[in-house]
């Protein structure tokens, strides 16, 4: 790489800040998206693109304060449960449901990929046979 991904994450989470300031103007985060990977490209940085963007990610939520919330669970969850987790959230909160047949049952809840709360089958059985 010719620049460490964590220098274009701060790039590109500053980007992302500075269009949230000016939201009247529609339409500009696909411009600064492919701006940006075009400058990926230009500097064989291209391969990093996955990383630079889970960093980028991360900065961006801990300066605004909004949450990253990822919901594993074994099955697809119905309406009643989907409202319920929902509830959990923000307005501006991303959420992610990641089905993990692996869990056997219940839900894992991660937030910020920091914090974690596991109340799957998989976890209580773990903890049993330790």
């Amino acid at each position: 790489m010719k620049y460490p991904a964590k220098i274009y994450a701060k790039a590109l989470a500053e980007l992302a800040l500075k269009e949230e300031e000016t939201r009247p103007q529609a339409g500009k985060e696909r411009e600064i998206v492919h701006n940006f990977l075009n400058l990926l490209k230009k500097n064989n940085d291209f391969s990093g693109a996955k990383k630079i963007i889970e960093l980028a990610q991360k900065i961006y939520f801990k300066k605004t304060g909004k949450k990253k919330i990822v919901l594993e669970v074994a099955r697809k969850l119905n309406k009643d449960n989907k409202k319920l987790l929902w509830a959990l959230a923000k307005k501006d909160d991303l959420i992610e449901e990641r089905i993990n047949p692996d869990l056997i049952a219940g839900v894992k809840i991660i937030v910020n990929e920091e914090k974690q709360f596991d109340q799957s089958v998989l976890n209580k059985l773990k903890k049993i046979f330790q």
